[in-house]
């Protein structure tokens, strides 16, 4: 890939994710469109910023009123430095090279993180307790109180920020599970169904492993949206 195809890879992956959360059409400003210069000028991996994305809608549909929308890139800014400081922490943490700024500033992004999921999982336990799902009401408690506690961990020092995504990659598989469990047997085959759909005929050209993986992967997304559970994760 060239560097002009990589650029044009780098903004319209950014443009087309803010388009589809927005929920309606729209053409991106010029300052937007700066913005997401910015960002790749400082070296802000893709993944990060479309991560970054995804959790300011998250957190915006959750408490928007009806009808009220994003309108502005950078309404995603704060959280793309966030997260771009995190990630070039941990990244230097994983070098065995970090200053001990560097190792301080990974330490706070990373409890700031973990406190934002934290009040997504317990604003997740009002969906799933108005659902009738008590299981998983008590699993997104259970995940609660352990995202609280291993963010004083990281803030006092205590828990390695290199482990964080290991510990996260657990309470994610444990909510999917009991999620999974919690939704009547019909509703799963329709997921099960719209799964294997969304594959569609790409999954052909896939191997085996890939393409359970997809799928896997599709099962989950559409598992999380069902039950109003966020994904744990630092980045996708």
């Amino acid at each position: 890939m060239t560097s002009s195809e990589g650029d044009e890879t780098y903004y319209r992956a950014v443009e087309e994710l803010f388009v589809r959360r927005r929920g309606a059409a729209m053409l991106l400003s010029p300052r937007d469109w700066t913005l997401i210069g910015e960002w790749k000028d400082a070296g802000v991996p893709l993944r990060v910023v479309l991560q970054a994305i995804d959790n300011i809608f998250d957190a915006f549909e959750r408490r928007a009123t009806a009808g009220r929308r994003i309108n502005s890139l950078s309404y995603c800014r704060q959280e793309v430095l966030a997260l771009h400081d995190l990630y070039r922490a941990l990244h230097a943490a994983e070098a065995g090279r970090p200053s001990s700024a560097e190792a301080a500033a990974g330490g706070a992004a990373a409890a700031r993180h973990l406190g934002r999921l934290a009040r997504r999982v317990r604003a997740a336990m009002g969906g799933a307790s108005e659902a009738g799902r008590d299981r998983l009401v008590g699993c997104l408690a259970r995940v609660a109180a352990e995202l609280k506690q291993l963010r004083r961990e990281v803030k006092g020092g205590v828990q390695d920020p290199r482990l964080l995504e290991e510990r996260l990659r657990r309470f994610d598989e444990d909510l999917l599970a009991v999620a999974r469990g919690s939704i009547a047997a019909s509703e799963l085959d329709a997921l099960e169904r719209a799964a294997d759909l969304a594959l569609g005929r790409a999954g052909d050209r896939m191997t085996r492993d890939a393409r359970e993986r997809t799928r896997r992967t599709a099962l989950a997304a559409l598992l999380r949206q069902v039950a109003g559970l966020p994904r744990l994760t630092l980045f996708d």
